[in-house]
């Protein structure tokens, strides 16, 4: 084992995860996944999930590993910083810390500078936004996937086990701090994703936040993007702890969205 690969497991081993959330637990335990579980490798296909506050999307071109770990590094980065900051009402240090952890435990680390976000017009819409700061760094596949994504998840009722992630873990009232993953396998091989992170301010709360037509002059957005790339060699150095000390979490914050035929 590389020394890099020993301080990624040491970090692993030791960094602080939030205790259990009752109150989400409950909440988990009356939702309805009418999906359910996906196959253990399910190649060949798109596919999407909720990770905690996270979308993550994925190319047909990745394996059944590689979306597994995309999954587990996200929710054991998010858990991570949980620990460390409110995630709403320190967005900005809970991003620092965010970043952080996934660069721990083999994702490069970019720069990934936070900025406003103004539509340009009098009203915004957060998924449309979503689409548009993607425009710079994805391609139209990816794009095409995020949008899908969006809208699966939207016509999901609100008592699914998906929407009931979503909610609980994106968005806080009129407070909000979610992520936006296409991942891709790239041409050299390399697992890719564009971690697309956004912060919201509303002077009121919406449920369903990520589609709502929001006054331009209602709401405070910031954003950041960078395209990551995972190395492999450290991860598989320490992808067995990670799934240990995640344990029942990486089920209960997780739940497919179905992207149709």
């Amino acid at each position: 084992m590389s020394d890099k690969s020993k301080q990624a497991l040491d970090f692993v081993r030791s960094v602080e995860l939030p205790p259990e959330d009752k109150a989400f637990d409950r909440a988990i335990a009356r939702a309805r996944d009418d999906v359910g579980p996906m196959a253990d490798d399910p190649e060949g296909d798109e596919t999407a999930s909720v990770v905690g506050g996270s979308l993550a999307s994925f190319t047909a071109n990745l394996t059944g590993q590689n979306r597994s770990d995309t999954k587990n590094a996200t929710l054991f980065a998010q858990l991570a910083a949980d620990a460390a900051f409110d995630r709403q009402s320190q967005p900005m240090e809970w991003y620092h810390q965010y970043v952080e952890v996934l660069s721990q435990i083999g994702w490069n680390r970019p720069g990934f500078n936070f900025s406003s976000y103004t539509s340009g017009g009098t009203t915004v819409q957060l998924d449309q936004a979503v689409l548009t700061i993607l425009g710079g760094l994805a391609t139209a596949n990816e794009i095409a996937m995020v949008a899908a994504t969006m809208e699966a998840l939207k016509e999901m009722s609100d008592d699914s086990k998906q929407m009931t992630v979503w909610d609980s873990k994106s968005s806080d009232g009129s407070k909000g701090n979610f992520q936006i993953l296409p991942c891709t396998r790239e041409d050299n091989g390399d697992v890719a994703m564009i971690l697309t992170g956004m912060q919201f301010t509303a002077h009121h709360s919406e449920k369903r936040f990520l589609w709502f037509s929001w006054s331009s002059d209602s709401i405070k957005i910031v954003q950041a993007a960078a395209r990551f790339v995972l190395n492999e060699d450290i991860y598989k150095e320490v992808r067995k702890a990670i799934v240990e000390r995640l344990g029942e979490r990486a089920t209960k914050y997780v739940a497919e969205i179905p992207l149709g035929d």
